[in-house]
């Protein structure tokens, strides 16, 4: 299983940037939120979505992670340097949690969803779950958990129903104001 952390301190090609992490708990959202400034990267980072090659990171683009309490999914909203937003991605784990640094990370069981603004869901990495299962990596419970992860929230997407959708503009503007920007 891979583990993940939410200040990213393992990719190598960020040359520049700002982190900021939140522990929220209002009426709309309890769990964490963070905000990621990519203000300069070494090269863009590129990946297929939707049949396209679409950039993900860049100099000014900006991620808001959404970590809900007591779920299985953190959902990342990538902001491209205009401040649009250019989807979302969210990566199915196993439990969040913080680590022996202090950092808040989760357990990735493989399986993403991207959402597009334009209504469109895409899965992904099928394959690196199935792997791992057959390798004995994750036990048949995580990897139920996995698919019954991904299910409820491609339903969720499709139907407009997700509820996290509405709250990406207010939370990345509530982190902004404790941020340099």
């Amino acid at each position: 299983m891979k583990q993940k952390r939410a200040d990213m301190s393992d990719w190598h090609h960020v040359i520049k940037s700002r982190f900021l992490l939140q522990e929220i708990n209002d009426a709309a959202f309890q769990g964490y939120a963070s905000l990621f400034y990519f203000d300069e990267v070494d090269a863009p980072l590129w990946m297929p979505i939707a049949g396209e090659r679409v950039c993900v990171v860049n100099n000014g683009y900006s991620w808001l992670q959404l970590f809900p309490q007591g779920s299985n999914h953190v959902a990342t909203i990538t902001f491209d340097a205009q401040d649009r937003i250019h989807h979302w991605y969210i990566d199915i784990s196993k439990h969040t949690y913080i680590d022996e640094q202090g950092m808040l990370c989760y357990d990735d069981l493989y399986l993403d969803l991207v959402f597009l603004p334009g209504g469109e869901v895409e899965l992904l990495d099928e394959d690196e779950l199935n792997e791992a299962y057959a390798q004995g990596i994750i036990s048949p419970d995580e990897y139920n958990l996995a698919w019954d992860e991904t299910r409820k929230l491609m339903t969720q997407l499709k139907e407009q129903r997700f509820p996290l959708l509405p709250l990406a503009a207010h939370y990345k503007a509530r982190l902004e104001t404790q941020i340099s920007v």
